[in-house]
C-alpha cells in the first residue's frame, strides 16, 4: 500500500490505476458480510423469498425488492433507522468495526437498518410471487414488475400504483427493459418471448422458435434491436427484431474455433437442436460493450461466448469456471459482472446453490473468492443480487429464507489495544516516553497479518 501512494504521489501511476489495483485486491479478499450498522432488517421479507433486486442507476440510492409472498417494497439506502442502543460493552468488543471482530450476537442485532420507505403489501398488486423487478433505465419515476400471476405491471413510482398491466396468460419468469426502443421482453411458459411495447400498451411482437418454456431475456446493451433468450430446451437463441426471420442465431457449445463457412451459418439456423448447455438455460449476462455473452445452465456450466470475432454463430471460448457453481433450480438465476474499468480484471459474481456467491474472474475462470454467510440464519442460498454502484465494491444479495444481505470491502485493520497489551506482556510498556516505535510495531503486526492471510489463501485454492 505504502509503495503504491509513493508511485501515485510520484504520478507512475494514475488515479484510476490506483483505484482498479485496490479494488482487485477487495474481490479477492476483502468483501465481508456486512454488521450491525450498513444492514437490512433481519427477515424483512418475512421468510418469503426475496426474488429480484433492482438498483436505480443514477443515485445508487433507492433499492427495490420483489418477493415470493407478491410483496414489493423500496429501500432508501442513504437512510438509516436505529433497532437499538449499542451498549458500552458492545462497543468495546467492536471498536475497530472489522468483521473479524464480530461474532454471531452482531450479525443478528444490528444497530441500525437500512430504511423501507414504501411496502405494496401482498397480494394486493400482483396475486402471486414476484418474478423479476427492474428500475426504468433512465430516471426513478418509472418501474417494472413481473409475476407468476401471468401480469407484467409498469408502475408510477411517486404514486406507488400501477398505471398499466399486461396479461400474458402464463407465468412469467423474466424479464427485461429496453429503454431505447420502450419494448419489454418477457420469457413464460410458452416456447416464445413475447415483446410488450410500453407505447402503445400493446403486445408488439412474438418471437418464436424455442422448445419448451423460456426462463430468461438479456437486451444486448449497445444495439437495442438485439436481444438473447435462454431457454429450458438448452438452447441460447439470439434474435434481430428488425428482421421478417427474427432468428439471428442459436450459441452452440461444439463451435469452440474460429474457422467459419457457409454451411456452418445455414446449419446452425436449420439444425433441429443446436445446445448451448445440456439443461436448461436459467442465467444470462451481456459485458458492457455487447462483445461477450454469459450464459448459465442447470448442468452446473458458465459458459463465455465471443460475439463479435467471427460472423455468426459465436464461438464457445472454453472457459472452465471449476467444479464448484451448483445450479439446478430451473429458475432465472442472476449473474453478474462488476462494472467495467473497475479493476483491472473483470470479474463474475456468481451465486451457487450450496448458499456461496462465488467471484471468479472472467479472462481465465479463475475463483477468487467465496462469499459465505455468516449469523445464525446462513442456510438460505442467494436467488437474487445487484451491484450497489461502480468503484465500490458492494453488493445486495437476496435469499429464500426472507433476508437481503450487504457484502462490502474493509480494509483490515489493527486494534491498537492489542498491540498495547502486547508490549506490556513483554514487560516494555508502550508509552509516550520510553521510547518504542509503536509505529514500528504496528507495521510488524499487519505484515504478518497479510502473510497468513496470503498463506490461508494457497491453501484454499
Amino acid at each position: 500500500m505504502q509503495s503504491l501512494l509513493l508511485e501515485t504521489k510520484l504520478g507512475n501511476i494514475t488515479p484510476l490505476k490506483f483505484t482498479s489495483i485496490l479494488i482487485d485486491n477487495y474481490y479477492s479478499s476483502q468483501l465481508y458480510q456486512t454488521a450491525k450498522f450498513d444492514v437490512f432488517p433481519s427477515n424483512c421479507h418475512k421468510s418469503a423469498s426475496v426474488n429480484s433486486l433492482a438498483l436505480e442507476s443514477v443515485d445508487y440510492r433507492f433499492l427495490l425488492s420483489g418477493s415470493g409472498d407478491s410483496s414489493i417494497k423500496l429501500w432508501d439506502l442513504h437512510q438509516r433507522d436505529e433497532v437499538r442502543k449499542e451498549n458500552e460493552v458492545d462497543a468495546k468488543l467492536n471498536a475497530i468495526h472489522h468483521p473479524s471482530k464480530f461474532d454471531t450476537f452482531d450479525y443478528d442485532n444490528p444497530v441500525t437498518v437500512f430504511s423501507n420507505v414504501a411496502i405494496m403489501p401482498a397480494r394486493e398488486f400482483h396475486k402471486f410471487g414476484i418474478s423479476t423487478i427492474q428500475w426504468w433505465p433512465f430516471d426513478t419515476g418509472l418501474f417494472v414488475s413481473s409475476s407468476f400471476d401471468h401480469t407484467v405491471k409498469v408502475w408510477d413510482t411517486n404514486e406507488l400504483t400501477p398505471v398499466f398491466s399486461f396479461n400474458l396468460n402464463n407465468r412469467v419468469y423474466s424479464i427485461d427493459v429496453c429503454g431505447d426502443s420502450s419494448l419489454i421482453a418477457a420469457a413464460s411458459d410458452q416456447p416464445f418471448v413475447r415483446l410488450l411495447d410500453m407505447r402503445s400498451s400493446s403486445s408488439a411482437h412474438t418471437l418464436r422458435g424455442h422448445k419448451g418454456k423460456t426462463l430468461s431475456v438479456k437486451w444486448h446493451p449497445i444495439n437495442s434491436n438485439l436481444l438473447a433468450s435462454g431457454g429450458y430446451d438448452g438452447e441460447v437463441r439470439i434474435w434481430d427484431i428488425r428482421r421478417s426471420s427474427n432468428l439471428l442465431c442459436r450459441l452452440d457449445m461444439l463451435t469452440t474455433n474460429t474457422s467459419n463457412s457457409l454451411s456452418r451459418q445455414e446449419a446452425n439456423l436449420t439444425q433441429q437442436s443446436v445446445k448451448a448447455h445440456s439443461g436448461p438455460v436459467n442465467g444470462l449476462c451481456w459485458d458492457e460493450s455487447g462483445s461477450t455473452l454469459f450464459t448459465a445452465g442447470n448442468d452446473d456450466k458458465i459458459r463465455v461466448w465471443d460475439m463479435i470475432s467471427t460472423p455468426y454463430p459465436p464461438v464457445n471460448k472454453l472457459i472452465n469456471f471449476g467444479p464448484l457453481t451448483r445450479n439446478k433450480y430451473p429458475q432465472t438465476i442472476p449473474i453478474l459482472l462488476n462494472p467495467s474499468g473497475e479493476s483491472e480484471l473483470q470479474h463474475l459474481v456468481f451465486p451457487s446453490e450450496s448458499g456461496e456467491v462465488l467471484i471468479f474472474r472472467t479472462v481465465d475462470g479463475k475463483l477468487v473468492n467465496r462469499l459465505i454467510r455468516r449469523g445464525t440464519k446462513n442456510v438460505g442460498r442467494t436467488c437474487s443480487m445487484c451491484n450497489g454502484g461502480p468503484f465500490t465494491a458492494t453488493y445486495y444479495c437476496g435469499t429464500v429464507d426472507g433476508e437481503i444481505l450487504c457484502w462490502k470491502p474493509f480494509w483490515d485493520k489493527i486494534d491498537p489495544e492489542e498491540v498495547l497489551d502486547l508490549e506490556e506482556e513483554k514487560g516494555t510498556g508502550v508509552t509516550s516516553d520510553d521510547g518504542v516505535d509503536v509505529d514500528e510495531i504496528l507495521l510488524k503486526k499487519h505484515t504478518l497479518a497479510l502473510k497468513a492471510q496470503e498463506l490461508k489463501k494457497s491453501m484454499e485454492y
